[in-house]
């Protein structure tokens, strides 16, 4: 899509990292999620994740992606991980 041109529902692009983005109604949104939806023939819950069997993520073959549920154990890590950053910039703007 050339720069400066209004984006249509449908278009796609390629992202400096690889990743397909199709314009939808809400907006852009990654391809291969439109397309493991369209595999498993529902919406993606907001735990779920989708991976690229063969690491590649040029192929949006639908045989090539994985829908999984990210565990809870992986969510408690992220928010303690979280919260630790946070007590580190308060301390550090305390400081100043």
């Amino acid at each position: 899509m050339a720069r400066g041109k209004k984006s249509k529902i449908g278009d796609t692009r390629i992202s400096a990292n690889g990743y397909h983005y199709t314009r939808t109604r809400t907006g852009w949104t990654l391809t291969h999620r439109l397309v493991a939806e369209d595999k498993i023939g529902r919406t993606l819950t907001p735990e779920e994740r989708v991976r690229f069997l063969d690491g590649d993520r040029t192929n949006l073959n639908p045989d090539n992606l994985d829908v999984y549920e990210i565990k809870q154990a992986s969510r408690e890590k992220k928010r303690a991980r979280i919260e630790a950053r946070i007590e580190e910039l308060q301390a550090q703007l305390n400081e100043l």
